[in-house]
């Protein structure tokens, strides 16, 4: 209730061009928060209701017969408002409301109001995408990414679901946040890989290059951590907690975006995990081989059928084909 008298108090005090300094920035810092818009409306609709017309005279042009400019039109129950006043009512009204909004991006939105667009990726499909600030995303395979087609707004905003790449284009003035569930990555201008597939117990934001902050906001607080270069994030979405690891081999994360997977001494229960990320797929596997070392390569833009058999016949493995899924066995 303090609140919005202090907005009341400051809007009348603008419209009478009476603020000192401090008090013009007070309103303009209230018109940012979009919390007090019904209030901002409610004010702006009730100067409309309060402003009063009066007649205007002299609007007869002296080139009108005399017979003209006496015609008498039916009397009306309310008085007619002039068109000429009228107008400049509605002109100053107009001239006001794009001098409250000019610093907000509802205007903006207006003028030349953002499209969010979405891309999808199916399985095996990957997108190289440009966004409007000449930023990359590589989005992997059963991925959705949605984005504006512009970012008029103080911070660069995009929403992802599933991995993608991303090369963020350099700018101080407005951050770059990758939004992923409870998770937002922030960033000016870098390289980094983030994975957050709906299906995956963790989360991670793996940093090429640049520097980056992971924000893990919880119901109680928020978690923050920032990585630099060759180093990664990883997120347990059911413990809601964040850890920081090296991770020296970051820039395989170049090829990755490509389909190309190195590996070099993974557990073969995470070569699994990445197949069925790409394929969109079920693969179980034998209790015993889980902790199982894998090196070597694979290419993801292969048919499923040929990555299942490369690695079981690395691994010395077979698997088959089980219901809607498959299982490797010894």
């Amino acid at each position: 209730m303090k609140e919005k008298q202090q907005l009341k108090d400051l809007y009348q005090l603008y419209l009478s061009n009476e603020c000192n300094r401090e008090e013009f920035e007070l309103f303009f810092k209230a018109l940012n928060d979009q919390q007090q818009d019904n209030e901002i409306l409610e004010l702006m609709s009730a100067s409309w209701d309060n402003t009063h017309t009066v007649p205007d005279v002299g609007l007869s042009p002296d080139f009108l017969p005399l017979e003209a400019k006496q015609v008498k039109l039916k009397e009306r129950t309310s008085p007619a408002v002039p068109l000429r006043k009228w107008i400049s009512v509605a002109a100053a009204i107009v001239v006001f409301t794009m001098g409250l909004y000019f610093f907000r991006s509802s205007l903006l939105h207006f003028i030349d109001p953002v499209h969010q667009q979405q891309a999808w990726s199916a399985a095996g499909e990957r997108k190289k995408i440009q966004l409007a600030d000449g930023s990359l995303v590589w989005l992997s395979p059963n991925s959705k990414l949605s984005y504006p087609d512009q970012f008029n707004d103080k911070q660069r905003s995009v929403s992802l679901d599933g991995e993608a790449f991303f090369e963020v284009a350099h700018d101080a003035d407005h951050p770059f946040i990758i939004k992923t569930g409870k998770v937002n990555t922030v960033v000016l201008g870098t390289s980094f890989n983030i994975s957050a597939y709906p299906k995956q117990k963790t989360i991670s934001v793996t940093l090429v290059s640049g520097k980056v902050a992971v924000a893990l906001h919880t119901t109680n607080s928020t978690h923050t951590e920032m990585i630099l270069p060759n180093q990664q994030v990883i997120i347990d979405k059911n413990d809601e907690k964040l850890r920081k690891i090296d991770y020296p081999d970051a820039a395989s994360f170049l090829d990755r975006r490509l389909g190309k997977y190195e590996y070099k001494g993974s557990t073969l229960q995470q070569v699994v995990q990445d197949i069925e990320s790409q394929y969109n797929v079920r693969i179980n596997l034998d209790g015993s081989l889980s902790d199982k070392t894998f090196y070597g390569n694979l290419d993801m833009n292969a048919q499923l059928s040929q990555v299942l058999n490369k690695l079981c016949l690395i691994m010395e493995l077979k698997y088959e084909k089980k219901g809607e899924g498959y299982v490797i066995i010894k």
